[in-house]
């Protein structure tokens, strides 16, 4: 697994940042690493994991973090097309998903093989397993074709997928413009809400073990869309003063990013609520209501345009400059952590303990990967 990171990310989307290391914006680094802590919280079972589900509203860490490479990728890719020939670039972008196919198959086979081995002493590894080992062969042979994907391990088979089309996505964009690439995207995401992708893909699994993950690849391609477009364009825009410009835009954003912080932290009466409205709040298939409060959220930062003191952000920074390997070696501490405690529970401050000794493991390796390989600074300077 290569320890350090594609160098595009010290590219700001927004304005460049007060801080930098090597090139790099501490303010992105931070946020990924954020986002990390979120997804690890949620994945660490203990007596406070509801809390780190979606505390920004309807927002959650898979959400952020997809748009936010998405738009790292549409920045620096975007910007380098004008330095480099195009299909020096492409290499580029190939090499970087053959690092992360292998980083994703380098966590799960062994978790897997382990399972196989171990599921008849150990009932909830075999339990989180239970697909795996029902269908042995059909499902290991699957695994590498990304056809077979466990829980905790379905979020790097998306990004794999949406970086691999990326090449495409940049060649339609020079030819055609951005505009009918993102409504096209839309529309699809359109159908997903409409059930349209249940009548035209029949199941699969009548065959094969397939098991897609929870993700709907073909509604959560829309947060990969809008990202790479929003980052192609930073290079050439001053997105935080365009921002300023549009109140009629930023003011109902901030509103509507107000009203979701009210209601997930149980502020907003429950009997002023429709419960129905949680379906279109649905994370899996991003639903409507999840996807307005995101987009509230990036219009409100781009045009605030924070300016943190680095020093403030280098605990969440040192996270984000490694988030490949971070998120990699998260996910067996989060089975081994919900395998020890279906066999042998402790008592909640015992499970706390242990998350956060868990916690303390991702930035031990941070900091090992740190000193063994600093991030390497970004070609791509942001204004």
């Amino acid at each position: 697994m290569n320890p350090t990171e594609e160098p595009s990310p010290g590219a700001s989307i927004a304005a460049a940042g007060p801080v930098r290391v090597a090139g790099r914006d501490v303010r992105l680094d931070a946020l990924r690493g954020f986002f990390l802590i979120l997804m690890a919280g949620v994945h660490f079972p203990t007596p406070c994991t509801d809390s780190f589900h979606d505390p920004l509203g309807v927002v959650g860490a898979a959400d952020g973090f997809v748009f936010l490479s998405a738009g790292l990728a549409g920045r620096v890719y975007g910007r380098l097309d004008e330095q480099y020939p195009w299909p020096r670039q492409r290499e580029r972008i190939w090499r970087r998903v053959r690092v992360i196919y292998q980083a994703h198959l380098l966590t799960l086979l062994p978790i897997a093989l382990l399972a196989g081995l171990l599921a008849r002493w150990i009932p909830a590894l075999a339990s989180h397993f239970a697909d795996l080992l029902v269908h042995p062969v059909g499902g290991y042979l699957l695994m590498p074709l990304l056809l077979h994907q466990p829980p905790l391990f379905d979020i790097l088979p998306l990004y794999i997928l949406f970086l691999a089309a990326t090449p495409l996505l940049l060649t339609l964009a020079r030819r055609c413009g951005w505009l009918p690439l993102v409504g096209a995207s839309l529309a699809l995401w359109l159908g997903v809400q409409c059930h349209g992708d249940a009548a035209l893909f029949a199941d699969p699994t009548r065959w094969l073990p397939v098991r897609w993950g929870s993700f709907d690849p073909f509604a959560w391609q829309f947060l990969w869309f809008s990202g790479i477009a929003l980052g192609e364009a930073s290079h050439r825009l001053n997105l935080p003063h365009l921002a300023r410009r549009m109140p009629g835009l930023v003011v109902p954003a901030a509103g509507i990013v107000l009203f979701g912080l009210i209601k997930r932290h149980g502020l907003w009466p429950h009997a002023w609520w429709n419960n129905d409205l949680y379906l279109w709040m649905d994370k899996w298939t991003l639903g409507p209501l999840r996807l307005l409060d995101f987009f509230a959220w990036v219009l409100v930062l781009i045009a605030w345009n924070p300016r943190v003191p680095g020093s403030l952000l280098a605990p969440f920074a040192l996270l984000g400059r490694h988030s490949l390997n971070v998120f990699a070696l998260h996910i067996p501490l989060a089975i081994g952590l919900a395998v020890w405690f279906q066999m042998n529970p402790p008592a909640p401050i015992g499970q706390s303990l242990a998350a956060l000794g868990a916690l303390g493991g991702l930035y031990l390796g941070a900091w090992f990967w740190e000193r063994k390989a600093p991030p390497l600074p970004c070609p791509v300077q942001g204004r």
